[in-house]
């Protein structure tokens, strides 16, 4: 069954007159007898009945002409609904993100965003880089802002920075006057950190692993917010990506850059490859592209 064939149906059944309806459609009155016989036998049923010229409505056919008429209304709000998300004047997006993004870039993002397109509605998740990838994966979420490259073939990808992890350490911290240090000084170090179950732990270790040490690692924690304000208000250090400290930097705390080697990671958006992307999700990529050119111009 099409939804021709209910429009057809219809307007036979408004008209009570195969040759008055068919003037009113693209098709001639034998192809309109024709498409109506092919739905009676689709629905199992007579839907007219036909007594020579005169044309009416079986008790089939009355049940079945609301049906129709609020399936091709319903059709319609969905095309204007499509047409309206595309247009952005409704709608919703959701989107992944990993926590210090969502910190401190989606702010803007969505503030710029929202003042272009008020009607959509942004769903924003903070969720980790391998939750992000499932649900994209899954259709759960239109468009993540995570890690890349992605770890899976069936997820598109769009670098949009690189940034180095710095060690973060209060102003009262042994090495919060350095500015540069290798890795390996912090073999004895404690340390802060994010649990092994986030890409940013996994990286670190795998840098510690580079210079033959291991972490020591005192406390493990799944909030960057709680990290940063444990190192805050004891002797612990941290190792974050620079962008942790927020935009302008923090003054309560101190980055010391690492090196030989520093670690880094590159953030980007990720899609599901093949997947529609809708209008929506291709005006809110312009606008975290806008946001990160000013705060990492090329």
């Amino acid at each position: 069954m099409e939804f021709r064939h209910l429009r057809y149906f219809l307007a036979v059944a408004d008209a009570l007159h195969f040759t008055k309806a068919a003037k009113g459609l693209p098709v001639s009155q034998p192809a309109l007898s024709a498409q109506i016989k092919q739905l009676e036998q689709e629905v199992g049923v007579p839907l007219f009945d036909r007594v020579g010229r005169s044309v009416r409505l079986t008790r089939a056919g009355t049940i079945f002409r609301d049906h129709a008429r609020r399936a091709l209304r319903e059709m319609e709000l969905a095309q204007t609904a499509i047409a309206e998300e595309e247009g952005l004047q409704r709608g919703t997006l959701t989107v992944g993100v990993v926590q210090t993004v969502n910190a401190y870039l989606v702010p803007e993002i969505v503030s710029r965003f929202s003042t272009l397109h008020p009607r959509m509605l942004l769903k924003f998740d903070e969720l980790s880089g391998p939750d992000i990838e499932d649900r994209i994966k899954n259709g759960v979420l239109d468009l993540g802002i995570g890690f890349v490259p992605a770890g899976s073939d069936r997820i598109e990808c769009e670098p949009l920075f690189e940034e180095d992890f710095v060690l973060i350490a209060s102003s009262r911290h042994r090495l919060a006057s350095r500015r540069r240090l290798p890795l390996e000084v912090l073999a004895d170090e404690p340390l802060v950190l994010l649990p092994d179950m986030y890409c940013t732990r996994r990286l670190l270790d795998a840098s510690f692993e580079q210079v033959g040490i291991r972490p020591r690692v005192a406390v493990e924690m799944n909030s960057i917010d709680g990290i940063l304000a444990t190192v805050r208000t004891s002797r612990l250090a941290t190792l974050l990506p620079r962008l942790s400290l927020g935009l302008k930097g923090n003054a309560a705390l101190r980055s010391i850059s690492l090196m030989n080697p520093t670690p880094r990671r590159a953030v980007g958006l990720l899609w599901r490859k093949g997947g529609y992307r809708s209008g929506a999700a291709k005006a809110l990529s312009d606008q975290v592209r806008l946001v990160v050119e000013e705060h990492w111009p090329v």
